[in-house]
């Protein structure tokens, strides 16, 4: 005769054993809290509107310190190298979102190009401030040199935090994090790059406008 006991046993025994939930890439166990508010996004555009500020400060200082004058000086070429590698970062980091959108691991490769083109940045304007000191333009030779070596190393500053933004991005990869997280982790990395690289392209024009 079997017991109550034993059927409750044999019932338990019976249930299929809970699901076991990865930390791969392509689950998506985070917390629901953590999703209901984006605190991470909200915090990267308050500091990008504090940026912004910065530079149109810088800017409209220098627009006003010059009062018409023509720059003094040509644009060296590796303006230009540093222009198609910044716009190949972005371009980057968009195939690199829209590879994780689908799941694919191929977004590794993106994330990768986008890090050897802001490594190539970085190195194109060391280069542009050594041509130009080469040809006797320092910080305090004029007020065109001098409003550029302070707009680009400003740059250059949010540059290397971008690049910080990118090894956060590899330590999820390397950590297997969620695909929500990585989601979030790189959405908040291209926001930050494409408006660095906006204003690399501000930077360029408002230089080339003072040329005419």
């Amino acid at each position: 005769m079997v017991t109550t006991v034993e059927k409750t046993q044999n019932r338990r025994v019976l249930l299929p054993p809970p699901p076991i939930h990865d930390n791969g890439w392509w689950s998506d166990d985070d917390d629901p809290q953590s999703l209901a508010v984006p605190s991470w996004q909200l915090g990267t555009w308050l500091g990008l509107g504090t940026l912004t500020v910065l530079f149109a400060a810088l800017s409209s200082a220098y627009v006003v310190r010059i009062g018409g004058e023509r720059l003094v000086f040509a644009l060296p070429p590796t303006v230009w190298i540093s222009t198609a590698l910044i716009v190949a970062n972005s371009v980057a980091l968009v195939c690199a979102q829209r590879r994780l959108g689908r799941k694919d691991r191929r977004f590794i490769l993106w994330l990768g190009v986008a890090t050897v083109a802001s490594l190539g940045f970085l190195l194109s304007q060391l280069l542009t401030l050594q041509t130009l000191a080469s040809q006797g333009l320092f910080f305090a030779t004029n007020a065109h040199s001098s409003f550029f070596y302070v707009l680009t190393v400003v740059h250059a500053a949010h540059v290397i935090g971008g690049m910080a933004a990118l090894g956060r991005c590899a330590y999820h990869v390397r950590k297997r994090s969620a695909w929500s997280r990585l989601r979030r982790a790189l959405g908040m990395t291209a926001t930050y790059w494409h408006f660095v690289d906006t204003v690399w392209l501000w930077i360029v024009a408002l230089f080339l406008w003072t040329s005419f």
